[in-house]
């Protein structure tokens, strides 16, 4: 029983490092441009282009990209850092599932982890709701 809760332990730390890794990296890619985003889709390339026209939508988000993933690597509100990325994972999740011809990649590095620390953190998420 205690290897179970063992191992469940170094799973949820190995999912949610891998999650806000990715996070905090692409937030802070947003502001230096390290790499160029692959064009997924016209539909995803025009959103993304509007959202940075704004000059507020953008790095708004990568800003909470930054520092709620830094939250979760330091394992720092975790539920609260989990409920600020809902909205970015839905909107990420929706537009790649509907619009990108080839969204498994998006899917499986970005939704899977987020879904896997969701379920892992329920509880605590249910009890911010009551």
């Amino acid at each position: 029983m205690y290897r179970l809760r063992l191992m469940s332990e170094y799973f949820e730390i190995a999912v949610r490092w891998a999650f806000a890794m990715q996070m905090v990296f692409w937030g802070l890619n947003g502001f230096f441009h390290w790499i160029n985003i692959p064009p997924a889709s016209p539909v995803i390339d025009r959103f993304v282009t509007a959202c940075m026209e704004t000059k507020f939508i953008m790095p708004s988000v990568k800003l909470i990209e930054i520092v709620f993933g830094l939250f979760l690597i330091m394992n720092f509100a975790v539920p609260l850092s989990l409920a600020a990325f809902a909205p970015l994972l839905f909107v990420i999740t929706g537009l790649h599932l509907f619009h990108n011809p080839k969204p498994w990649t998006v899917l499986i590095l970005n939704t899977l982890p987020y879904c896997l620390l969701l379920t892992l953190h329920s509880g605590p998420l249910l009890r911010l709701v009551h």
